[in-house]
């Protein structure tokens, strides 16, 4: 319960203005099909799978939000890469919400090429059921955006991370942390409005326990896309990501890198 008022919380604070604090405010929501080539699965083997995919980024007042919800296997295969239901699909989710630390209190708190600094929050969720139990991952902690030359963003986070399920393994306990990063950049712009961009994201987990044989204390899953933007609506992708440990273990394919094409529809608001 207390996390959930320390997330409401954050939220309502976000709404606060100061006079002296003028951030810049952005909303954009996409729907994407992702079809994904050998997914890594720590507790089976890897396969292709499909995925309907939602996000949003807002960026209002203090409120700097990343969400996404994946639902996989949308045309219903028998050979679902990381099969944790008995009967198929799954949905995947983050909640990724940041308050600006510079508006909270109202000064310029950057720092060289630091710009701006967050408190930071990132719920992570999977709603597998049998002998899975699902998924339920809550991180603390701070973030920040960077000024880093040729990037459109770039940011961190650093995290103390909270488990409340993770498929029946030490559950209930503070464990671990996990560094993050995500970052974009526009690579060539047409004269007739087409553009290719490049981004991508970095999860690492730390310091995390081990309880059974194949556990790890680390995993790194580090992906990269390019994209290429026919018009500001649609656009076609191309990922790559590397794994290392995935879900921290080290058997089966969780060591499997993957990669994936996908068609996005994108509106801002």
């Amino acid at each position: 319960m207390l996390k959930k008022y320390l997330l409401c919380g954050a939220i309502c604070l976000s709404t606060l203005s100061f006079a002296k604090y003028e951030p810049w405010n952005f909303n954009l929501l996409e729907v994407g099909i992702i079809k994904n080539n050998s997914l890594p699965n720590g507790f089976g083997p890897s396969v292709k799978d499909t995925v309907f995919e939602i996000q949003g980024t807002t960026r209002y007042n203090l409120l700097d939000l990343y969400w996404f919800v994946d639902r996989s296997n949308i045309f219903n295969s028998n050979s679902l890469s990381d099969k944790k239901n008995d009967d198929s699909n799954y949905t995947y989710l983050e909640f990724n919400p940041r308050v600006s630390m510079d508006g909270l209190f109202n000064k310029n708190l950057s720092v060289g090429p630091i710009n701006e600094w967050f408190f930071s929050y990132n719920f992570d969720y999977d709603n597998t059921y049998g002998i899975y139990k699902g998924l339920k991952k809550h991180y603390f902690g701070i973030g920040n955006y960077i000024n880093v030359p040729g990037f459109d963003y770039f940011k961190t986070n650093i995290y103390k991370r909270f488990i409340e399920k993770n498929y029946s393994r030490n559950e209930n306990n503070w464990d671990g942390y996990m560094f993050n990063s995500s970052y974009g950049a526009t690579l060539y712009k047409f004269n007739n409005g087409m553009k290719f961009t490049f981004s991508g994201w970095m999860d690492y987990v730390f310091g995390a326990k081990k309880i059974q044989s194949y556990d790890t204390s680390s995993s790194l899953q580090w992906q990269n896309q390019v994209r290429l933007f026919f018009n500001d609506n649609i656009s076609l992708s191309y990922t790559y990501q590397i794994n290392k440990h995935f879900s921290e273990v080290n058997q089966f394919s969780s060591n499997r890198n993957q990669s994936a094409i996908g068609l996005h529809y994108s509106i801002i608001f």
